[in-house]
């Protein structure tokens, strides 16, 4: 039987599986090959770091790969004022990611494949649309979250680094520049959140279904537009017991998070500046994740924060600790990060936003505290009380391994792919 055809638009190549969002792009994909006999094609644009040359480094389940044309600064600067700026069409982000070059080959790549499905990756791709709409292919938006609910809690929140982020490397430089000011930060903020949630409803309409990692998403769209969305959510590989091994280290925490993203990045100024002096153990703070070097600057004369920069294995790391400590200041969606760590039996603690999405229960599975002094006494108390953490930490490790583990996740996209 001849197997079937998926074009996907991606945002990045997703391969090594060093954030989130790789992850799951990297298991979606290959879920949908293994399990739906799916050749999966490519269309990638390239995030910072990235070359020409990764595309050798593919996974086998990947059939083709092509790049995205290189988007020139005057280009960019031509969508900003004409479709972001003058008729707020599309938020900043699609500004940044389209180009008439790449919509053209995204139809030519389109027309030589004849896919059965197409996926776009993000708000951020889903103006590509138009290169497809011709194509008789099932046409499924991966949202992944609510970007507009994620920029309305960035706004509010108390900590604000450099919204630019890892759209830095596709910003003209003088942009850049004002952004770093607090008051054009807030304004280019709000206007992304009011064209990002604009848009998010207008392609949404116009794709046959869309995908969030979160039900809570997903209910959200389908109060606007009925059976639309569906939730698949991030996944996780269920960690051998014999790596559950070894014993934490006395008053270890950890946390885990690309230093590149402001959400991480604010998070971090968050638990360091306001949790961690509330905590009355001794403790240490290790940060696993890549980090720059002005964030390891600003901390070097604390002793208690520990930097160990992108790790090969997360999970030798993470059972260093005694706790997994992760609220979130803010975002959307799933956090993996929570989900590994529930996976690697050890204690979480994290707020609402972490918890967001999460089918666990607080003092259960995991712990749910929101206010700084709230989470610096349940770390405390658990320090004092490890062995009511582990117990509590290992039912989470079952409930992650019974709900999460991929083989069951690739279940959801039988209602798209079939």
């Amino acid at each position: 039987m001849k197997n079937k055809r998926l074009l996907f638009v991606t945002t990045r190549l997703f391969w090594p599986t060093d954030s989130g969002r790789k992850l799951s792009l990297y298991y979606y994909c290959k879920g949908i090959h293994e399990k739906y006999n799916c050749d999966i094609y490519i269309y990638s644009f390239l995030e910072a770091g990235q070359t020409g040359e990764d595309i050798e480094k593919k996974p086998e389940f990947i059939k083709a790969v092509r790049l995205a044309e290189n988007i020139g600064k005057i280009e960019k600067i031509q969508n900003l004022v004409e479709k972001t700026l003058l008729s707020r069409k599309w938020p900043i982000q699609c500004s940044l990611y389209f180009s008439e070059q790449n919509a053209e080959h995204i139809k030519k790549y389109c027309d030589e494949i004849q896919p059965d499905y197409i996926f776009t990756d993000m708000i951020r791709t889903s103006m590509y649309y138009d290169s497809f709409q011709h194509s008789h292919a099932v046409k499924v938006l991966d949202m992944d979250d609510l970007l507009s609910a994620r920029y309305e809690r960035q706004l509010h929140a108390r900590y604000k680094s450099n919204i630019s982020g890892q759209y830095a490397g596709r910003l003209p430089g003088i942009i850049n520049k004002l952004l770093g000011n607090q008051a054009v930060r807030n304004a280019v903020l709000a206007m992304e959140r009011d064209l990002t949630a604009k848009a998010e409803i207008h392609y949404s309409k116009l794709y046959d279904k869309v995908i969030f990692v979160s039900a809570v998403e997903t209910a959200y769209l389908n109060k606007k537009l009925p059976g639309k969305a569906i939730t698949i959510p991030v996944g996780i590989n269920a960690v051998p017991e014999g790596e559950l091994v070894g014993i934490p280290e006395k008053n270890l925490l950890s946390y885990v998070g690309n230093l590149k993203v402001a959400a991480n990045v604010d998070t971090l100024h968050w638990i360091i500046s306001d949790i961690l002096p509330k905590i009355h153990h001794d403790v240490k703070f290790m940060v696993i994740g890549k980090c720059p070097d002005d964030i390891r600057e600003k901390y070097k004369g604390n002793n208690h924060v520990i930097f160990t920069g992108r790790v090969d294995n997360l999970v030798e790391y993470i059972r260093k600790s005694q706790i997994f400590l992760s609220p979130i200041l803010y975002g959307t969606g799933i956090k993996t990060k929570i989900l590994e760590a529930m996976s690697m039996g050890v204690p979480v603690v994290t707020n609402d936003v972490g918890a967001e999405g999460i089918e666990a229960e607080d003092g259960q599975d995991f712990w749910v505290r929101n206010d700084s002094v709230a989470i610096a006494g349940q770390v405390d108390h658990l320090l004092d009380h490890y062995d009511v953490a582990m117990s509590v930490a290992e039912a989470g490790r079952r409930l992650v391994e019974g709900k999460y583990e991929w083989n069951k996740i690739w279940e959801g996209f039988r209602e798209v792919l079939t």
